[in-house]
């Protein structure tokens, strides 16, 4: 059971390495310079983490619940706006987008991580828990939305959002190498979006 205190000081450690790792990346971030941030010892900081990367992991989760938190309500939003089924999904499809990372600095911290659990055993299981966790929330909203135009999926809600967040992370990564396509968002994406769904029977 986590005791007020405790949960305090994890609360306190989450947020101070939350910027410490958007300000030096995961690699270049001390313990040390999380937990001055956090105005705590050492001891205190592996009382409640295993490790840096057991931290980021909580860092993770919490960011990406908050990710689809907000994006649940603009998505509910959007449905309200119009009868209008494509101008939604264009809608959705943006919202989906700009949701998945709220920044350049957060994608290339999740990219970072990625690299080191795909190195590290230890941190496959845990990191593919905590990318199944983000996308079953995405699916769960993609699947209220649908559920509200009177459509279904055409494949599986996982392969939905998978394909979904294949795409902003090319859309997102072209962006950073220079190449502006504002199709991607505009078009690209909907029609992909579109392609997934079906009336209802």
């Amino acid at each position: 059971m986590t005791t007020r205190r405790r949960a305090e000081t994890q609360r306190r450690l989450i947020d101070a390495a939350y910027e410490v790792f958007c300000e030096l990346g995961i690699r270049d971030a001390p313990v040390e310079v999380i937990c001055e941030r956090a105005g705590f010892t050492r001891g205190a900081f592996y009382s409640n983490f295993d490790s840096k990367e057991d931290l980021f992991l909580a860092v993770y989760r919490e960011q990406m619940q908050e990710r689809v938190d907000r994006l649940r309500a603009a998505v509910d939003d959007a449905a309200k706006s119009s009868d209008d089924v494509t101008q939604v999904l264009q809608h959705a499809a943006v919202l989906f987008m700009e949701s998945l990372t709220s920044d350049v600095t957060w994608y290339l911290l999740n990219v970072e991580f990625r690299a080191q659990a795909l190195r590290q055993p230890e941190l496959r299981a845990p990191t593919a828990a905590a990318e199944a966790r983000f996308h079953d929330g995405l699916a769960e909203i993609l699947l209220g939305l649908l559920n509200k135009l009177g459509l279904r999926l055409t494949v599986e809600p996982r392969s939905a959002v998978d394909t979904i967040v294949a795409l902003y992370q090319t859309m997102l990564e072209r962006s950073l190498l220079g190449e502006q396509d504002s199709r991607y968002v505009t078009d690209v994406i909907p029609r992909v979006f579109a392609s997934l769904v079906t009336r209802e029977n």
